[in-house]
């Protein structure tokens, strides 16, 4: 018996959860995504082996969700030129491309190419081919990239507030960073001092209650609002020792 597909899969596990994302995704190429993910993820160190039989759930729906918010937000349309930092094997970024209405752009960027590299190849030459010429894939540190987008999105890869230093010179004046996290609540004077100095202020925070179930996830919308200030970004190794401090 073949496998079920991805949305019959959650509306057996959330059925009033994938009423709100049925009609936003291309479903087929989600499911050949989802196919690339389990059929490469001992090569790829994706994801642990506990987690391996339930990707779709604990990986990729909350995604679909952090994605589909954002576009109904209006902060990803058509016109927007996006990249997501940190991507790994493309999450939450290639999912961008399976919305029906897709970003004019998506890249993703990723400083190694253990795990890209896999979905590059996958798009290039397999089962993702469609989407060929509409992706692109960087692999460079964050702060090293002079491009800048108007909206970067990124999944836990730097902690948060010090993810704005690190890619404010990826967003445009008056573009956005959306941070996918957890916990809502951070030291605020951090927060404000980080945020001050890499040019951005929060315009909207937004509780995504239709994951309670998964745990707290929610998402912050930084407007970057000026240029940051001399001597920033910093180093990585200084940012490093810096949250290693505020979170010890």
């Amino acid at each position: 018996m073949s496998e079920k597909k991805a949305l019959e899969q959650l509306k057996d596990y959330v059925p009033q959860l994938i009423l709100l994302l049925e009609s936003d995704f291309q479903w087929d190429r989600i499911d050949r995504y989802l196919g690339f993910l389990k059929r490469e993820n001992e090569k790829g160190g994706f994801f642990s082996k506990q987690d391996a039989t339930v990707i779709l759930e604990r990986h990729v729906l909350d995604c679909l969700v952090y994605v589909w918010r954002l576009k109904e937000e209006g902060f990803v349309s058509r016109e927007t030129d996006l990249v997501d930092v940190g991507t790994g094997p493309g999450l939450p970024g290639f999912l961008f491309t399976c919305l029906k209405e897709t970003p004019k752009s998506v890249t993703l960027l990723d400083s190694q190419r253990r795990k890209l590299g896999l979905l590059e190849e996958e798009v290039s030459l397999r089962e993702l081919s469609d989407v060929n010429g509409k992706i692109h894939f960087m692999y460079e540190r964050a702060e090293d990239v002079r491009k800048k987008f108007d909206v970067v999105t990124s999944r836990a890869v730097v902690p948060y507030p010090y993810l704005a230093e690190v890619v404010t010179n990826l967003v445009k004046k008056k573009g956005i960073l959306c941070p996918f996290l957890g916990q809502i609540r951070f030291d605020e004077k951090i927060e404000e001092r980080v945020l001050s100095y890499s040019g951005f202020k929060i315009k909207k925070q937004m509780e995504l209650s239709e994951l309670s179930f998964l745990g707290k996830r929610h998402i912050k919308i930084l407007q970057k609002d000026s240029e940051p200030k001399p001597g920033y970004p910093r180093p990585w190794k200084e940012i490093v020792k810096e949250t290693k401090q505020s979170n010890g």
